[in-house]
């Protein structure tokens, strides 16, 4: 609510400010019963659309925002069950602007159980964003809409590093990746446990395309099994 009262896409709310409940993700799940021990993070969006539809596509279209950004795909894929999701409806010249809010929050993140980090999109993935835009921060790299972000996620005590990534379309064309991880992120939000790699330009709507991901947890190599996934012809 407080993004539509104050049209302001933030992740962080001022006091005095129309529905303002408190200042961080973390301080709002304190407010609503977590410990302030507790980790928690989320991410925020908002969008315009010139005619109605479904509550069900308001959602869907706020959650391939989040997933197809660099800076917050990350924070949507974070091993932790307990989530909260805000959308609020407003108007924009007669036709709906809409706003969500999601909030990860616990105790603890979940210790994943396969060796080695695990990534999104993954093997069989279909209907993903090919591109996004517009994310603050812009991710490293690029100068217009990028493609494609595949998230590389470990557990809470790990450090990623990658070392190279690929995409192959159909037609043998090799994409290299922008790698984005926690020692090289200009804007210091990518956490040790997690890292991006990404195509700076957008993908091919309908395409399947294979990725190739390296590189280091704790200073042990890996190399993820080359896999497949399918881009749809979603454009938030």
């Amino acid at each position: 609510m407080y993004l539509g009262l104050n049209s302001v896409v933030t992740d962080t709310e001022r006091a005095g400010q129309q529905g303002f409940t408190a200042v961080s993700y973390l301080d709002r799940a304190v407010h609503f019963g977590f410990p302030s021990s507790a980790i928690a993070d989320g991410v925020s969006a908002a969008y315009y659309t010139t005619t109605s539809t479904s509550e069900t596509q308001y959602g869907q279209t706020l959650v391939n925002e989040w997933l197809s950004g660099v800076y917050h795909a990350p924070v949507l894929l974070t091993p932790i069950t307990k989530i909260g999701v805000g959308e609020y409806e407003t108007a924009f010249n007669g036709s709906p602007e809409v706003w969500g809010s999601l909030t990860l929050a616990d105790t603890s993140m979940q210790q994943l159980t396969t060796s080695g980090p695990i990534t999104f999109p993954c093997q069989g993935t279909t209907g993903v964003p090919p591109k996004s835009y517009l994310e603050n921060p812009t991710p490293p790299n690029t100068s217009g809409p990028w493609g494609t972000p595949v998230v590389v996620m470990g557990n809470a005590t790990d450090t990623i590093v990658l070392t190279s990534g690929t995409m192959t379309d159909p037609s043998g064309n090799v994409i290299n990746l922008q790698l984005l991880y926690s020692a090289n992120d200009p804007n210091k939000l990518i956490q040790p446990y997690e890292a991006v790699a990404y195509p700076a330009t957008p993908l091919a709507a309908n395409t399947t395309y294979t990725v190739n991901v390296s590189g280091t947890v704790n200073g042990n190599t890996f190399t993820k099994p080359p896999y497949t996934f399918t881009t749809g012809n979603i454009v938030w």
